[in-house]
């Protein structure tokens, strides 16, 4: 089998791509939920208001259609949150994988290291040296 020497450094770079991607997948998931609580601390806000009295019978429609869209927008983010964090997982695993592989792969070059040692050793023990004897 041949020995491709780059292949370490190319599963060592993928390593590193899959580590990027799993850290850009964090981040997202984590302004996703910080928009999510910025929605419950807005629908906290005006349910206090709410609860206070302080918009009157005047104004309590209006806060009632904002209440109903904040709920919309809530649900909306959850389901993204939820997507976000399969996304995470699948990138986690890819990551795994990945170092997986560079695992493999630093395995197998110092096999093949060990292999070309032993046949240079071989190739040092075949060769006659002037004066050696035919036999042992």
């Amino acid at each position: 089998m041949a020995h491709d020497p780059r292949r370490l450094e190319r599963a060592e770079r993928l390593m590193r791509v899959q580590a990027q991607m799993r850290r850009a997948a964090e981040t997202e998931l984590a302004h996703t939920r910080d928009r999510a609580a910025a929605l419950e601390a807005e629908r906290a806000a005006l349910l206090g208001a709410l609860g206070a009295g302080q918009f009157g019978h005047l104004l309590l429609g209006a806060a009632n259609r904002r209440l109903q869209g904040l709920a919309a927008q809530a649900h909306a983010v959850a389901g993204e949150i939820e997507r976000q964090a399969e996304h995470l997982r699948e990138r986690g695993l890819a990551e795994k994988r990945s170092e997986a592989l560079v695992e493999r792969a630093a395995a197998a070059q110092a096999r093949e290291h060990e292999r070309r040692e032993i046949l240079d050793r071989l190739d040092g023990l075949s060769q006659r040296r002037p004066g050696d004897a035919s036999l042992p």
